[in-house]
């Protein structure tokens, strides 16, 4: 029986009907989960949501407005995807995991670590079923690497480098330009940093693949304390915004492995304006060999969208390919059931773990161990 979906968030633009939910409305998901209503902040963008997704599926789907509390009390849901703005995750998922549904929330999942954690907490009080949308375990390379790892193919795992270029432009965030619409952004308390997002998505895909770290030394920048704010075309409307998030990201650490990782992922100017690209290296020596994970494509950061090219012992490696995106291949998981390999809130938590010790290590000077 396919899984009655809710989806808090899906207007007729933006992030949820651009990467979340398209997939759910294709075969072969579409036999899975069947879209049976959305809810988003007014009535208009609503019933505007429920025309649209009516007719791209082919059955009414209820509009429901305001408050998640009407979404989460109708009986005729199994689940209910969450997709808003990182400031209003627990307000908009607290009545559906009080509602006792089983949930989908995109990553950061809540603003803080302490957040995260509450939401946890009442979701396992509930007994709940949860996934969280952070992409990267799903990616066919970073499966590959957690099975070449686990298989002994490159030997002991000794180091692990990433350098990653997250450009503004064409992504109009952290610095030196902030799109009207993602202002939030600039502000570290809404947890929506270059860290908390970009750092967040890679971290629980690289921990995963590889394990987790068991310490950590960081240093993170504000170079752009004062950014431009542009229109959604980057177009300058003349006006500034504070920003206090770090767009320079640097740490080194310990794997529980006993190997070195350093990661940098680099904010800032795009000199071509995006154009050539972002490059994404990624090095994981090993005593018997070596792993290059690499992306020059303008999103080349973005590892859980963007797939990269595999090398091991400098020979490419081609992947099966199934016409799948990382988030389809995340529902395909979920509908599994118990047998099914996705990113739980249980897991958001250590990510969120991790990401406090990082900015803990950079504000006090020290190594901090997990």
């Amino acid at each position: 029986m396919a899984i009655r979906l809710g989806f808090v968030g899906l207007s007729s633009q933006g992030w949820a009907s651009m990467m979340l939910a398209p997939s759910l409305l294709q075969a072969p998901l579409n036999s899975a989960y069947t879209l049976a209503a959305v809810s988003t902040s007014n009535a208009n963008s609503a019933a505007a949501s429920a025309e649209k997704y009516s007719e791209i599926a082919k059955h009414s789907v209820k509009a429901y407005h305001g408050s998640t509390a009407a979404i989460a009390a109708d009986p005729e849901l199994d689940f209910i995807a969450v997709s808003v703005k990182a400031p209003e995750h627990k307000t908009a998922v607290t009545p559906i995991i009080e509602a006792g549904k089983n949930f989908f929330i995109e990553w950061p999942v809540g603003i803080n670590l302490q957040q995260t954690k509450e939401i946890a907490e009442a979701a396992r009080k509930k007994g709940l079923r949860t996934i969280v949308g952070t992409q990267g375990r799903q990616s066919p390379t970073v499966r590959k690497i957690k099975e070449i790892v686990e298989s002994g193919q490159i030997g002991r795992i000794l180091s692990s480098s990433i350098i990653a270029h997250a450009p503004n432009p064409p992504l109009y965030a952290w610095g030196p330009k902030i799109s009207e619409r993602s202002t939030f952004t600039a502000d570290a308390e809404q947890g929506t940093t270059l860290l908390d997002v970009i750092g967040g998505h890679f971290l629980e895909g690289f921990t995963y693949a590889l394990g987790p770290f068991t310490s950590v030394i960081s240093t993170l920048a504000v170079q752009y304390p004062t950014a431009e704010l542009v229109d959604a075309s980057g177009k300058p409307t003349g006006k500034t915004v504070t920003q206090t998030g770090a767009n320079q990201v640097a740490f080194s650490g310990t794997l529980a492995n006993g190997a070195v990782a350093s990661i940098h992922w680099r904010g800032g100017v795009s000199a071509d304006g995006g154009k050539r690209g972002s490059p994404f290296v990624w090095v994981i020596d090993g005593e018997k060999g070596s792993i290059r994970v690499e992306s020059d494509n303008p999103g080349g950061a973005y590892i859980h969208v963007y797939e990269p090219t595999l090398y091991v012992d400098g020979e490419k490696v081609e992947l099966p390919q199934d016409g799948q995106t990382n988030t389809a291949r995340a529902w395909a998981e979920f509908a599994k059931g118990d047998a099914g390999d996705y990113p739980t809130i249980e897991d958001a938590v250590k990510v969120k773990e991790l990401l406090e010790a990082i900015k803990t290590s950079s504000r006090d000077g020290k190594r901090v161990v997990l």
